[in-house]
């Protein structure tokens, strides 16, 4: 296998911001532009990357947002010195924890991937809008920061015929797979958060106390065609990784003598 073409197929399939992402945090990884140091002008770093500027100043809201780089008002644009042994994740994007990570420039790892067929259990089954005891391919992965678990992904998909062979040699994660490998592909989520007290398996798969609160989601993957793909449910230890949003300000409208 060309591990190095394959790669590039994959680049080559992501819209033109992810792929402007990329290439800017490489060049933070690699030295290309230090911790500290000022970015050149958005005409010249369009240009450098063969974007528009309005796709670079997309990317460059992204990396913001991540905290890789901070903009000050009327001098530029400048790589983050890193800080703290914590990081943050926004809900904003569906995104891959490991590309989350990156961003943050943080070591990431995959401590244990699990891929096995299961028979759909009635809840599952209901979300799904299946029969209970449809047969499913279940992945269980468990991720880590610089060798700390921080997070357990349970994701199930309805086992269509080779699911399970392939997603055992997929090397990337199973967001990736159904942006790329998925078709009609992934394109939004229903999502429901909550906090919880982590279950007996869950605090063994993440090495935490028993009953110690975790960040949980219950996720059902859509494509475009509002086709369900599959479901996912997610546990987050929050003191080792913590989730943010960005609430944009709407000013309400008031009808004249309103209130």
């Amino acid at each position: 296998m060309n591990n190095n073409n394959d790669l590039s197929s994959l680049i080559e399939r992501q819209p033109l911001y992810v792929q402007a992402i990329d290439a800017l945090t490489r060049m933070v990884e690699t030295g290309q532009l230090k911790a500290g140091a000022q970015l050149p002008p958005e005409n010249e770093l369009s240009a450098k990357l063969g974007i528009s500027r309005s796709t670079l100043r997309e990317a460059l809201s992204h990396l913001e947002t991540h905290g890789l780089i901070s903009r000050r008002q009327g001098i530029g644009t400048f790589v983050s010195i890193p800080t703290g042994p914590g990081f943050f994740g926004g809900l904003e994007r569906l995104e891959p924890f490991r590309y989350v990570a990156r961003l943050a420039q943080k070591k990431h790892s995959i401590l244990q991937r699990n891929v096995e067929i299961v028979k759909a259990s009635e809840q599952l089954a209901s979300v799904m809008g299946a029969s209970p005891g449809l047969e499913l391919v279940r992945v269980q992965t468990i991720e880590a920061i610089d060798g700390i678990p921080c997070v357990y992904f349970d994701d199930y998909f309805v086992n269509t015929r080779g699911l399970a062979d392939r997603l055992i040699n997929y090397d990337e994660s199973v967001l990736v797979y159904m942006f790329n490998q998925c078709d009609p592909p992934l394109t939004h989520t229903r999502s429901e958060i909550f906090a919880i007290a982590a279950p007996e398996d869950v605090t063994r798969k993440l090495d935490i106390p028993p009953g110690k609160p975790v960040f949980h989601m219950e996720e059902t993957y859509f494509s475009g065609m509002g086709e369900i793909i599959g479901v996912g449910l997610s546990y987050f230890v929050t003191d080792r990784f913590r989730f943010y949003v960005t609430r944009r300000a709407v000013r309400p409208k008031i009808s004249p003598g309103g209130a």
